[in-house]
């Protein structure tokens, strides 16, 4: 019983432990607390919490510490969040949401760049890696997770990954280059691949922070 009192007033926390989350949901872990009235939450440095009821974003917090209730937490309040029982569960979603640099996401392209020179016609494609930052936690929420419906990392990194891709093969179908320059200089065209793929990301919350080309080839 001793256990279960001291497991039950853990503060409510996330860390990453370096797989690269860019937004979690707590809960998702079975080793994650109950999220209940009275819970304390801790937001360390680079984080930020969001709280949603149903498809409504209520509250947005960044580093600090933050006890669940109708004190501190009014919106919920009013919405029905916190039910009657004391110390019952919560009728909402707590995420979490980092800002700190994630590095080395993957990309590839799908569909080759074409690519014209002496009237021909070059099939190119590339992979490499990206990393990202959130730069604006409530530009992502709004754009990312709600309008977009992106509700996990795994959802977010797929979304760039296609983003990096696309400015690649935009990027070099635009170059007039000889094939050869685009596959033999690829620290040239990763810079041109970032500034487009950023290009497309305004509004996000999200920016690339490199575009790094690993391999080029010439498929049949």
């Amino acid at each position: 019983m001793l256990f279960g009192r001291r497991k039950k007033d853990r503060p409510i926390s996330f860390q990453d432990n370096d797989r690269g989350l860019v937004l979690y949901r707590y809960g998702s872990d079975p080793e994650d607390l109950p999220l209940t009235a009275g819970s304390l939450i801790l937001v360390a440095p680079g984080q930020y919490i969001f709280i949603m009821k149903g498809n409504e974003l209520t509250d947005v917090w960044d580093q600090g510490a933050y006890r669940l209730g109708p004190e501190m937490f009014p919106r919920l309040a009013d919405i029905g969040a916190f039910r009657d029982t004391p110390y019952g569960p919560m009728d909402a979603d707590l995420y979490f949401v980092t800002t700190d640099p994630v590095t080395e996401r993957k990309w590839a392209t799908r569909t080759p760049a074409l690519v014209q020179e002496a009237g021909r016609v070059y099939r190119v494609r590339a992979y490499g890696t990206y990393d990202l930052r959130i730069h604006d936690v409530i530009g992502f929420i709004l754009d990312v997770f709600i309008d977009r419906g992106l509700k996990n990392t795994f959802e977010v990194t797929n979304f760039l990954a296609t983003r990096a891709a696309g400015a690649f093969t935009a990027t070099v179908s635009e170059m007039s280059v000889p094939v050869t320059e685009i596959i033999n200089h690829p620290g040239e065209i990763s810079g041109l691949v970032k500034e487009k793929a950023n290009r497309s990301l305004v509004g996000t919350g999200i920016e690339l922070i490199n575009v790094l080309i690993e391999g080029t080839s010439l498929p049949d």
